[in-house]
């Protein structure tokens, strides 16, 4: 089981919580956090246009995508273990992406295979990148069985 977090940033941006996270991860599930390039133009289309290019250039038409999008689906913890589990069972590595400061462009929530929210409210990609994180590793213990999640 194989899971890619993409960001637009720098690697320096990735947090000790984040690497944290990454660690614990690690026990079920191979991780990476993957920065990409930010476009930083003044013009907000071409600027996503650009990032969507560096994006898509780097993943394979067979790679099961999920976009973090506002108006993506939303999960209860173990909602998302469950449907996280199934596309791992079925695809093997599943690949997210987070947006930079003005989200993710048109070309890449088409190629998406699915799209998730974390909630109603917009966040950070940092904070965002984060909490993705934090599900990631809360799905994965709950499909293992853990007493990390409470209910």
């Amino acid at each position: 089981m194989k899971l890619k977090v993409y960001f637009f940033g720098k690697k320096n941006e990735i947090t000790g919580w984040e690497q944290k996270h990454c660690k614990r991860i690690g026990f079920r599930a191979q991780i990476e956090l993957i920065p990409l390039h930010q476009a930083g133009l003044s013009d907000v289309t071409k600027t996503k246009s650009k990032e969507a290019d560096n994006f898509l250039n780097k993943i394979s038409d067979q790679l099961f995508v999920v976009a973090l999008d506002e108006n993506g689906q939303s999960f209860d913890s173990p909602g998302f273990s469950a449907w996280l589990k199934e596309r791992l069972v079925d695809h093997g590595q599943v690949v997210f992406v987070v947006g930079g400061a003005h989200g993710l462009d048109d070309r890449i929530l088409a190629r998406a295979n699915a799209k998730l929210r974390l909630g109603k409210m917009v966040w950070t990609r940092n904070l965002a990148r984060l909490m993705l994180l934090e599900q990631l590793y809360r799905a994965l213990e709950i499909d293992g069985g853990s007493n990390f999640h409470k209910r």
